[in-house]
Formats: C-alpha cells, sequence, structure tokens
C-alpha cells in the first residue's frame, strides 16, 4: 500500500529501490541526495502512515526544506522544483538577459521578470481601480490579491476569527501563528530562522541574522539594508524603513507597527516597555517578558499564551533585554567594557576594577548609548592601553570639552580618582588658557591680578565649599575686563601709571562689561595707578516686592498644589518662608534634613530649622525620590552626601539657572519673593536670629532691617543689660 502510493511498486522502480536499500542499508535514517527519486517519495508517505519517529525526511542540497517534492536532479543531489529551476537560466526573449524561463510566447521563451510585467497578465481591480494580477473573482468581479477576501477560520489558540497564516487540521491565524524552530548554524541555538541556508552560508536565526550593508534611501548612511517593492525598489535601514500604521493594544495610540504578539499589535514604545520590563506571569509565575493577554485580561508569558516567544538572556538567563546574539544589554555591554578597559594584553586595568564594576551593574540602554556615541570612550580607551595611572594632571591635558568633563566625573564617582573642587579647578584651567600667547608686558600686570586677587580669594571660598559656579563666572568677567583694559590702554598708548579719572570713564561709557572695579581697587592698593575710582556696580536697595496677600497665596501654592513638580514646591517654599536664594537651595543635601520628637528640621546654615509639617512631608519624598532620568552617574560612591535638588549627573546639583526658569514657567518668581520674605523675617527676628538660623552674614541682616525701618539695636541693648 505504501509503496503504491509513492509509485514504487512497479518492476523498473522496484527493482531499482531494492538495489540501493541493498548497498545503502541506512537509507531510510540517514538518506542522501544522490538517491532514485522514489525514496523521497517513499520516505513522505512513511512519514503520513506514521512512521515519521522511525525515519529521516530528505532535505533540500539547496534550501535545506523538506516540505517539498525533491523532483530536480542537480550535481548537488535531488533538489526541489524551485532551486533547480533557479539554476536553469536561459536567454530571454524580450530582456535578453539569461533568467528562469517560465512561459513561452509567440516571440520565444520569456524569464519570471519579464513574465511578472507583461500586461496582458494584469487587468483593472473592482476595488482600487489599479492594474494588477487578477486573483480571484467577486461577485463575478476580477479583484487583486490585496483587496481580495481573505477566509478567515477560528484560530485553533486564540478562538478569533481571522486569515489562518496555517489552515490545516488546527487552522492559525497570523497574530498566533510563529516559525518553526529549527538549528541555527551560527549561534547553535534552537530559533525560529530569519534565512535559510545558501551558497555556503548556513541556517540564521533572527537574532544572528544581518541585512547586507546598503545606502539608506532616506538618511543615506552606510547600514545593513532591505529593499522594498521588489528588484529596483529604494533600500531602506531598520530606522529609516516604512511601517504600517495600527492600533496598539497597550496604549491604544494608532502608530507605527513594531511587533505583532499574542497580546496584538504593539507599538515601538509599548514593545520596548515590555521587553525590558519582565514581570511574574500570572499563569505559571515565572518572571518572563509578557507577551500575552488571559480571557479576565491577565498578562501571561509565551509558554502559557501557546507560543515559544522567549527573550531570555542565552547567557545569563534574564528575562528581558535582548540585544544582540540573544544576549542581553548587561551582557553585552559586559564584554565591551572589559575590551575598552583593557591594556594591549587583554587584561582589565586594576585601577579602572571600580569603573568597569560600575559601568556593567549601571543601567544597560544608558551604557550602550555613551559606549556609541561619547567621544570620551576613545580617550579612555587611549589611556587604559597606556597602563599609566590616570589622574586629574592628565585629564587637565586633555581637550576640556563635554565629553571629558563627563569623564572625569564618572571617574570620580566610581572612586577612581579623588573629589576636587571643579569650579575651582576649572577657572584655573580657563586662567591657563586666556593668559596663554598674551604681550609679557600685559602679563605682568595681568597675572598677579588674576593669580592673587581673583585666584586666591577663590581658593580661600573653595575651601570653605562656598565656591559656585556662579561666583566662578563672576570672576572670569572680572579677569576678562581686566584683559580688555590693558589691551585698550596699550592700543591708545597710555600709560598705566599716568592714566587719569577721565581716561577710564572713557573706557567706562565705551565698552558694556562693568566688571573693572575689582582691577582698578588691586592696581590703586599696589599704587600701579593713581588715585581711580570705577562706577560701582548697581547695588541700590531693593525694589521687587510682593503684596502680604500675593506672597501668602504663593506660599499655599507650594505647599498643597500637587499638581507643581515637587522641587518647584520645595524651592518655593523654601523661599518664601527662610528667604532663601535659589543657590543657597540647591547646595542642601538629604543629609540636613532629620526628625526629632517635636517634629522635622532642615539644617540650613549651622543650626536647624523646624519646618512646617507639609514642607516637611515634601523634603521627605524628595529625598526618598529616584532620579527620575537614566544616567550611568547614579550616585557618588563614598560618604558624599545626596543633593536634595539633584542635577545631571546626579553627583552634582541642579544649576540655578534651569530652576530660576521653571519656577517662572510656574509663576513663582524668586527675587520679588525673596525680598518679601526677607522683609517679613527681619520683622519678627533680631537681625543677629536670623543671621544664624537663614546662614546670612550679620551685616547683611542688618541692612534688611534698617530696611525695613525695624532695626533691634534697642532690643541687642536691653538683652546685654539683662545679662549684667
Amino acid at each position: 500500500m505504501i509503496l503504491t502510493q509513492a509509485k514504487a511498486w512497479s518492476p523498473v522502480v522496484a527493482r531499482e529501490m531494492a538495489t540501493y536499500l541493498e548497498e545503502h542499508p541506512d537509507a531510510l535514517t540517514a538518506p542522501s541526495s544522490h538517491c532514485p527519486a522514489a525514496l523521497p517519495r517513499l520516505l513522505r508517505q512513511l512519514d503520513l502512515h506514521g512512521y515519521g519517529l522511525n525515519v529521516t525526511q530528505l532535505a533540500c542540497p539547496r534550501c535545506g526544506r523538506t516540505d517539498k517534492p525533491l523532483v530536480r536532479p542537480t550535481p548537488e543531489g535531488r533538489c526541489c522544483g524551485w532551486c533547480g529551476h533557479r539554476t536553469e537560466l536561459r536567454p530571454c526573449a524580450r530582456c535578453g538577459k539569461d533568467g528562469n524561463i517560465v512561459t513561452h510566447r509567440e516571440e520565444g521563451p520569456i524569464c519570471r521578470a519579464c513574465y511578472r510585467r507583461d500586461p496582458a497578465r494584469k487587468t483593472k481591480c473592482a476595488k482600487c481601480g489599479q492594474l494588477r494580477e487578477p486573483a480571484r473573482r467577486e461577485n463575478g468581479k476580477i479583484v487583486c490579491g490585496p483587496c481580495a477576501p481573505k477566509l478567515e477560520h477560528e484560530c485553533s489558540r486564540c478562538g478569533r476569527m481571522a486569515p489562518s497564516a496555517v489552515a490545516g487540521d488546527e487552522p492559525i491565524c497570523r497574530s498566533c501563528y510563529t516559525r518553526p524552530l529549527r538549528l541555527c548554524g551560527v549561534c547553535g541555538e534552537v530559533q525560529p530562522m530569519a534565512k535559510r541556508a545558501a551558497d555556503g552560508q548556513p541556517d540564521t536565526c533572527m537574532s544572528c541574522y544581518r541585512s547586507p550593508l546598503g545606502e539608506c534611501s532616506v538618511c543615506g548612511r552606510q547600514r545593513p539594508v532591505q529593499r522594498r517593492r521588489g528588484p529596483g525598489g529604494a533600500l531602506y535601514c531598520d530606522s529609516c524603513r516604512p511601517r504600517s500604521m495600527t492600533t496598539c493594544v497597550d496604549c491604544d495610540r494608532r502608530r507605527p507597527l513594531k511587533a505583532t504578539w499574542p497580546v496584538g499589535a504593539l507599538c515601538d514604545t509599548c514593545y520596548r516597555r515590555r521587553t525590558r520590563s519582565p514581570a511574574p506571569c500570572t499563569g505559571c509565575g515565572t518572571l518572563r517578558v509578557l507577551v500575552g493577554r488571559s480571557e479576565q485580561g491577565h498578562d501571561l508569558c509565551g509558554p502559557c499564551s501557546g507560543t515559544e516567544i522567549d527573550y531570555a538572556c542565552r547567557r545569563c538567563g534574564f528575562p528581558g533585554n535582548i540585544y544582540a546574539d540573544g544576549c542581553c544589554g548587561r551582557c553585552i555591554n559586559s564584554d565591551r567594557v572589559h575590551d575598552l578597559l583593557s591594556d594591549e594584553d587583554g587584561n582589565l586595568v586594576p585601577h579602572l576594577a571600580p569603573l568597569a564594576d560600575k559601568l556593567t551593574a549601571a543601567e544597560p540602554w544608558a551604557v550602550r548609548n555613551w559606549l556609541a556615541t561619547s567621544k570620551g570612550v576613545q580617550v579612555l580607551a587611549r589611556l587604559a592601553s597606556q597602563k599609566a595611572e590616570i589622574t586629574h594632571e592628565v585629564l587637565d591635558g586633555l581637550e576640556q570639552d563635554g565629553s571629558t568633563r563627563y569623564l572625569r566625573e564618572l571617574l570620580v564617582t566610581t572612586g577612581v580618582l579623588p573629589r576636587r573642587d571643579e569650579n575651582f579647578a576649572r577657572i584655573q584651567l580657563w586662567l591657563d588658557a586666556a593668559l596663554n600667547g598674551l604681550p609679557a608686558a600685559q602679563l605682568r600686570v595681568l597675572r598677579p591680578f588674576a593669580e592673587w586677587c581673583i585666584l586666591r580669594d577663590a581658593r580661600r571660598r573653595s575651601e570653605r565649599g562656598r565656591y559656585t559656579s556662579g561666583a566662578a563666572s563672576v570672576d572670569r568677567m572680572e579677569i576678562r575686563a581686566a584683559m580688555e583694559f590693558i589691551a585698550w590702554v596699550e592700543m591708545e598708548d597710555f600709560d598705566l601709571g599716568s592714566l587719569t579719572q577721565g581716561d577710564l570713564d572713557l573706557w567706562v561709557t565705551s565698552h558694556r562689561t562693568r566688571r573693572i572695579g575689582a582691577f582698578i581697587r588691586w592696581t590703586v592698593a599696589r599704587r600701579l595707578t593713581g588715585k581711580l575710582t570705577a562706577v560701582p556696580q548697581h547695588s541700590g536697595l531693593p525694589t521687587k516686592f510682593l503684596s502680604s496677600e500675593e506672597h501668602h497665596e504663593q506660599l499655599r501654592r507650594c505647599l498643597n498644589d500637587d499638581e507643581l513638580p515637587l522641587e518647584v514646591r520645595i524651592a518655593g517654599a523654601l523661599t518664601r518662608l527662610y528667604g532663601l536664594r535659589t543657590v543657597r537651595i540647591l547646595q542642601l543635601t538629604t543629609d540636613r534634613f532629620h526628625h526629632e520628637e517635636d517634629g522635622a528640621y532642615l539644617t540650613i546654615d549651622q543650626n536647624p530649622v523646624l519646618l512646617p509639617p507639609k514642607l516637611a512631608r515634601l523634603i521627605e519624598q524628595q529625598a526618598a525620590r529616584p532620579i527620575g532620568h537614566i544616567s550611568i552617574l547614579d550616585q557618588p560612591t563614598g560618604d558624599h552626601p545626596k543633593y536634595l535638588l539633584p542635577g545631571r549627573p546626579p553627583s552634582r546639583p541642579r544649576s540655578a539657572a534651569g530652576l530660576h526658569s521653571l519656577m517662572r514657567q510656574y509663576g513663582l518668581p524668586g527675587l520679588s519673593a525673596r525680598n518679601t520674605a526677607m522683609i517679613e523675617a527681619v520683622a519678627d527676628l533680631p537681625p543677629i536670629v536670623a543671621s544664624d538660623l537663614f546662614g546670612i552674614h550679620p551685616q547683611t541682616a542688618h541692612r534688611w532691617a534698617r530696611f525695613a525701618q525695624d532695626s533691634w539695636t534697642d532690643y541687642l541693648a536691653a538683652r546685654a543689660a539683662t545679662e549684667k
């Protein structure tokens, strides 16, 4: 019966098969492509009659498929009809090129490409109106393939009525269908194949397959590309390729399709969220990427959804975040970081081991982006290969751009470099670059002023931890003003010692800067010039205030309005309650906030200040809040406290300009609110008490008290008399 159905029972064929089986006893379990034509048919019939586990199906030696009849003898063995036909190239009567002949016309043989473009094969579609190949008739009208209605079946997995991808005994819809698994010839894993073996290349799975390189028709870069719309279509890289629009099942927005899972169609955002955030499956409880959904609306993993979709890393087993070669981003980053921080012998540089641990433990996607885009990576690789110790002085010799500053901060955060005052260090580097190349006559005056006046004061403030980026900006402006003034003196052929007040006033009126006062005072004190007086900076009395009602209303907003950002509420409340400058607020760290029996306290300068309960809760929430952005620089190592309002990187406070802009965006100005708060504070407290609590200089507190016309001199005199 089986031999008859395999067409192997005729005398000639049966005798041929008997001879072959006698010479090749293992022909049914290890068949060769060089075999009689009846052997593949016999193997297929044995499989259909239930003997599939005892025999091995013969595969096409070119495409590797086992589901096609092997009818074409070739030098490689018996091939399927398609593979055998592809190698038989003959001249086409229309285009004159050698191709696969698929039909004949009056002019002669026609190749496949000309046959597809033959206008005689195309007709006008009754639905879309385009000239296309007819697919079927609907109500007596000819329609093309895309417009033809698809026969729907009830999916055997999800139960939905949809066109089936596999219509056998158990029809499966396109959403539930998965490609059959085979052994990948690159990674050795059993995965769905992206490309069959051909031209000496093995079967390649989806993770290992790489498209051929070409120039993308959109961005113009040389990248792996795919051709769209036939042999003459445009080339697109993966970033630029057109994507079909669909409604995402998670966010319910119409966006380009990224993937189709059992749960439905997903956009790129929701796909990345699911693959990067594995969760326990509600069906089996295993931590996996959830790709399906139950009838009750609970998310399910691949096996519980009836599919083999799994995003587990093949190296560490982490369920998700697959990046390349079937490995997660953390494993890939570990290999790349080891290569980056190794010397010429391939050994990890010992003093960079903390940095390697930090990079492999940080957010994988942030590390990947930094490794791929930052110029500091090349600098780090060059320094690591030299086997020399990396110091601040080594980095000071490099170009001081953003990548170098970020690299320095990364090395400080991981403990490779000691922490230093970067504001003071940067102005030193800036000064060396600014004075480089100036004439010797100018340097004899400018260098002592910059080093013994400006830098000396900056060093003193840096040692106290009070040298901010704003102070560094002011110092740079004063040095620039001195450089411009000295250059003007030489250009006008003046002598510095014989300058008159009129000469100085002429310069002040013809130049925009007003920061020349520090330099003039320094030259007068050292008798380099006569008694000159520069126009002082405007330091009049404050003019911007809020009314009492407006001030208290803004304070209520900061304490009660949940729609305001948390950092805006905290900064606004501290300014309106204690008159703190924005720079002082940004220098606050979380260790200054603590609880005692009678309430919560915040140490502003040296003395703790009792906080209102609502403000205390806001600060407590901010202190426990995780970093809101993905960064390699998480928090500084060691005992360095965390900033209450961290910036980017979190090892530094947020910028004052950015916080000022954010406060104005929500209608909470800083200067007028601080002036009003200071007036109210000195009206209720003695200046010396306000000075201790709010961390301001006693003279500043007295100036505010005099401005408020409420000096506490009588109070201090009475207190001194009582103590006696």
